[in-house]
This record gives C-alpha cells, sequence and structure tokens, in this order.
C-alpha cells in the first residue's frame, strides 16, 4: 500500500501536487487518451519508485514521490515519441530509474529546486539525437487554456485536462486558477514573437507557463514573479518553437530559476540534508 501510495504521490507531483486522489485521477486522464502511455508512465514511476526505496535514499521524499514525478514524465516521453514496442516498455523502467538517480544526486549537491531537469537531461539528448522537431501543422480546434494544463503530460485533449483541473482544484482554487493565468500569460508573452498561433491553440506556449505560474505560487511568490515567471517561460518556449526545436520543460525550469534568483538568489551549497519539498 506504501508503494502504491508513494506512486500515485509521484505522478501528482508533476503538478506539485502531493496527493493521492490527484495522481489517480492524472492517470485517468492519460489511460482515456492512450492506454500505452499510461503504462510506461506507470512503469517508469514504478521503476523509481523501487530504486529509491531499495536504495533507501530520503524516506519522506520517497513517500512524498519526489523521486518518480520526473520518471512518470520520462514515461510519458517515450511512451509519446518511440514505438509501442516491449523494448520501449524496458527503456521507460530504465529510463524512470535513471532520472530518479540523476535526481538525488542534484539533491545532494544543492539545496536548490531542482525541478523537472532530470528529465530534460534523460529525454532532450535523446529526442536532438534522434532527429525530432516541432512539427510545422498541430491539430486544430483545441482550447488553448485547457490543451496548456494538459500538454504538460503530453496530452491536450479536453478530458485529461479536466480531470488534471480537477486534480488542481484538490490543492485549493489558487493552484487550479494560476495555472490558467500561466497559460494565458506564457501565451501572451509568445504571440509578442508571432508564433504560429495553432501551436497556441495546441497548448506548445501555454504549459512551460502552467508549470512556471503553479511553481512560483506554490513557493509562495509574491504575484509579480508568478506572473513574470510564465512570460519569461513563454519567451523562451517561443525562441525554440521558432527554431523548431523540442524544449520539453527546460522554459518552466530556466524561468522559475531566474525568477528565484532575482527574490533572494539560489543558494548553491553542500546541505547536510535536504527537505521533502522542492
Amino acid at each position: 500500500m506504501a508503494l502504491l501510495s508513494s506512486l500515485l504521490a509521484a505522478i501528482g507531483q508533476i503538478y506539485f501536487l502531493n496527493n493521492r486522489l490527484a495522481g489517480a485521477l492524472i492517470v485517468a486522464g492519460v489511460v482515456w487518451v492512450s492506454p500505452w502511455m499510461a503504462a510506461t508512465m506507470v512503469l517508469a514511476t514504478l521503476a523509481a519508485t523501487l530504486l529509491a526505496l531499495a536504495c533507501k535514499w530520503e524516506p519522506e521524499a520517497w513517500r512524498d514521490g519526489l523521486f518518480g514525478f520526473n520518471a512518470a514524465l520520462v514515461g510519458l516521453a517515450f511512451g509519446l515519441f518511440a514505438e509501442h514496442t516491449p523494448f520501449w516498455l524496458l527503456m521507460s523502467a530504465l529510463g524512470g530509474g535513471l532520472s530518479a538517480w540523476i535526481y538525488y544526486r542534484l539533491r545532494r549537491q544543492a539545496a536548490i529546486p531542482w525541478y523537472t531537469l532530470p528529465f530534460n537531461l534523460v529525454v532532450l539528448p535523446w529526442l536532438y539525437f534522434m532527429g525530432q522537431r516541432v512539427a510545422d501543422e498541430v491539430p486544430q480546434g483545441y482550447n488553448f487554456s485547457l490543451s496548456a494544463i494538459g500538454q504538460v503530460i503530453f496530452l491536450p485533449d479536453t478530458v485529461p485536462a479536466v480531470l488534471i483541473c480537477a486534480a488542481l482544484l484538490l490543492a485549493g482554487i489558487g493552484m487550479l486558477g494560476w495555472a490558467f493565468v500561466g497559460a494565458m500569460v506564457s501565451s501572451g508573452a509568445a504571440l509578442l514573437l508571432l508564433v504560429n498561433p495553432d501551436y497556441i491553440n495546441f497548448g506548445l506556449t501555454g504549459y512551460n507557463g502552467v508549470l512556471a505560474a503553479i511553481a512560483m505560487f506554490w513557493h509562495g511568490s509574491r504575484q509579480i514573479w508568478i506572473l513574470l515567471a510564465p512570460a519569461l517561460a513563454g519567451l523562451m518556449t517561443a525562441v525554440m518553437l521558432k527554431l523548431g526545436l523540442p524544449m520539453l520543460t527546460m522554459p518552466f525550469v530556466l524561468a522559475c530559476w531566474l525568477c528565484l534568483a532575482m527574490q533572494k538568489g539560489l543558494c548553491y551549497h553542500r546541505p547536510a540534508h535536504t527537505t521533502n519539498r522542492e
């Protein structure tokens, strides 16, 4: 039961939600659209969670799912971009475990929020090696704010987005409200650089803003920083889209680091131990 609790918490932590029901809602949303992606996500998260348990990495952080949320994103990425073969089920497990190890090592190096950096370190090099580029044309008929919330887990469809909104609401109206604001601010910033409007409607310009806004809200930052972070993420996203290059969630990571540094400085040091929260 503890293993299942940690696994669901990890999936919820993608959206800064330390809530098992939130994790279950996200799983349901993924299953609705793609059972295959749900399988790779759960397998990667399970591998990361078991590795952290076997290595006895920070039990409290393990219970809160902090060693698994990067793995969940790795599994989702492999489920979307790779072939649907048993080999990629194995790679999802290995990639999930690798992301957990990277996250553990980073936490020991410096007490700063590492967010989804391990996910990016595992998947982005593979995407670039495979020559993956952003498509010139994307599906139409999407609502940009809902699709942005879903695109965090590569699913812009309405049903998973609504389920994710319900998950965010479990943490309070603030989390849900700022998620929508982040999508709008980020997309608006991208629009200033004349990004293809279809990208905006498909959520590609907004999902990093969603994460940036709820991250800064979660940190307890003032409203100016909660607005600035998604704006910066949107500008970074727009540049990458103009170049046709994948960026995953790096704009979110970099934008939040920049805002935190401007607020109070990112303190790089080797702590005796790190907290169980980002």
